[in-house]
């Protein structure tokens, strides 16, 4: 029988369709196997995610019922440390970050992919954009978290400097730049510029520190300035009451002490300066973040006889050298490490170092401390904030982060003693603290003169002439905190500028708060809301600020929490 076998021709043909088959099918079928890949890389990605949350939750739980407990999620978290917490497969960890409280970086290689977490708790693939952004850097070197702020489209926040590609500074409202606080050796500063290149960071206070007389005339030399009263005080007193460990990491900067229309006419390199009229300007002027609606000098004279500061609208004034406005620092840092917060007003940018107790607690650090007194001085938690003043060998100064509930007379006489009217209220509030918190014996405070005599500035010195010996007082004009730091406003503003209102003690019981310190035969000097030093006579009724001292050296006293901010004080117990 004659079999039928398949033509050269139709074998061919047989060939061609199957390998068109292919070429169309191929694709496809690569496709599907890209896709089951990628589909595989995203499931194991998020089951990664979800294992390392649950591993530091139950840590959480651990540490909770036993202190002792050591964490592995901490912000020292590295990739070796995540075969620990979830069964990897076959993927790999390029990137973790994680901030002590949720992770803020964690990128994943799986099936030949690299996937990237996104600020949704989703995942982006590759060179993919994460909708809503990638999930903020929280923790690391400060500048690194900072440029995260960047646009080539900004004109206002974070901008790059026109003639320094390395230099970025803020402008703006603090609605356009609210993101750039940091809480750093016992103060809070906002983030004025920083240099890539040079890796350091310009910074200035928010809050005034003080409120003094610049100088005995207004300088015209580098040498006239760096005599005067107010480099004295930055460049001593306020550089003296920095710890260590803050000094180590501030570098030589060059101020612009020129004249106004020309600032850097004259020049000097400090390690702490003030404000210029160019920065001012740069950053907005009235109502920019440096607006804190407050009386503050800058660095530059006007004339001959006046020096520039901005008042208390903002905008640019002059005033004698026999006036009185804040003092704000300015320092230049090299780039620190940030272990928490988010750089807002309420939670700013930290570094790790705590203290744990009085004797290693730094200047401007907040405590608070138990109150059992009956006036509500302190509110319902019956805990009073405290702010730290100086340092000595067996006590810590403190002034009262607000005031008394109620206003008090000053005294007969503007020489102050513990027989004075205003002595008083503030007794009453000392006994409200427990001798096991308070140094009960008499210290020094300084009762001098802080006079005004037009064209010629006081040096705030003077006013330790004259001392009184006791257990609890008041600010002394020119030591730290004796200027509207607590941003007292008039009755009818009510609006806090540059801290929380909710970290003060009774804000608003006065817009003026008094000092130990004379005016004149008949005025006591006091501290008014707009971060002036004003006099007054003795017979009125103003805001009482308590100075009291607390146990340190052999007594010291342990901290049982807190992290020494405005919103997380320490805690004494």
């Amino acid at each position: 029988m004659k079999q039928n076998a398949f033509t050269l021709i139709e074998l061919l043909a047989v060939i061609i369709i199957l390998a068109i088959v292919a070429l169309i099918a191929t694709p496809i079928i690569l496709d599907v196997v890209e896709d089951a890949r990628i589909s595989a890389g995203k499931s194991e990605a998020q089951m990664i995610l979800g294992g390392i949350n649950n591993y530091c939750a139950t840590e959480d739980i651990k540490y909770q019922m036993d202190n002792s407990y050591t964490k592995i999620c901490t912000p020292d978290m590295d990739i070796n440390d995540v075969p620990i917490m979830v069964n990897l497969g076959n993927a790999t960890i390029d990137k973790i970050k994680y901030n002590g409280t949720k992770l803020t970086e964690l990128v994943i290689e799986s099936n030949n992919h690299k996937f990237t977490l996104c600020a949704s708790g989703q995942f982006a693939m590759d060179d993919e954009e994460c909708e809503g952004g990638n999930v903020a850097i929280t923790t690391g070197p400060l500048i690194d978290i900072l440029l995260q702020q960047y646009s080539e489209n900004n004109t206002t926040g974070l901008v790059k400097d026109s003639t320094n590609e390395n230099l970025y500074y803020y402008t703006g409202t603090n609605e356009e730049v609210a993101n750039n606080f940091l809480w750093y050796g016992g103060h809070q500063w906002r983030v004025l510029e920083f240099d890539t290149s040079a890796n350091t960071l310009t910074l200035i206070t928010q809050q005034p520190l003080t409120a003094i007389q610049p100088t005995s005339a207004v300088w015209e030399t580098e040498e006239a300035y760096n005599n005067s009263y107010i480099n004295i005080w930055l460049n001593e007193y306020f550089w003296n009451s920095l710890d260590s460990s803050i000094q180590a990491t501030i570098q030589n900067s060059t101020f612009n002490i020129g004249i106004y229309t020309d600032v850097d006419e004259i020049t000097t390199t400090q390690k702490v300066g003030l404000l210029d009229e160019d920065q001012y300007k740069r950053a907005g002027s009235t109502d920019s973040f440096l607006d804190i609606k407050d009386y503050f000098w800058l660095e530059n004279r006007y004339s001959s006889s006046r020096v520039r500061d901005v008042n208390r609208n903002g905008t640019l004034d002059n005033i004698l050298v026999s006036g009185t406005s804040g003092v704000r620092a300015v320092i230049k840092i090299s780039d620190i490490t940030i272990t928490g917060g988010d750089g807002t007003l309420g939670s700013n940018y930290q570094v790790a170092n705590k203290s744990t107790n009085t004797n290693n607690v730094q200047v401007g650090e907040y405590i608070n401390v138990p109150y059992s007194g009956s006036d509500n001085a302190c509110g319902s938690d019956n805990m009073c904030t405290f702010r730290v003043v100086s340092k000595d060998e067996d006590s810590i100064k403190v002034v009262l982060n607000g005031l008394l509930p109620t206003t008090s007379q000053y005294g007969s006489t503007v020489t102050i003693s513990t027989s004075h009217t205003i002595y008083t209220p503030l007794s009453t509030f000392a006994d409200g603290i427990s001798n096991t918190y308070r140094y009960t014996g008499n210290k020094t405070f300084y009762i001098g003169d802080y006079p005004y005599v037009s064209g010629t500035g006081q040096n705030y010195e003077d006013v330790q002439d004259e001392t009184l010996e006791a257990s609890v007082g008041l600010p002394t004009v020119g030591e730290m905190f004796s200027g509207n730091d607590i941003d007292m406003a008039y009755p009818a503003d009510g609006v806090k500028t540059f801290v929380d209102v909710n970290t003060i003690e009774n804000p608003t019981a006065s817009y003026y708060y008094w000092t130990m310190n004379r005016y004149s035969s008949s005025h006591v000097r006091g501290v008014n809301s707009v971060g002036t030093i004003d006099n007054t006579s003795v017979s009125n009724a103003y805001g009482v600020r308590a100075v009291i001292y607390l146990k340190s050296g052999l007594a010291a006293l342990e901290f049982s929490g807190g992290e020494g901010t405005p919103n997380s004080p320490y805690v004494l117990q």
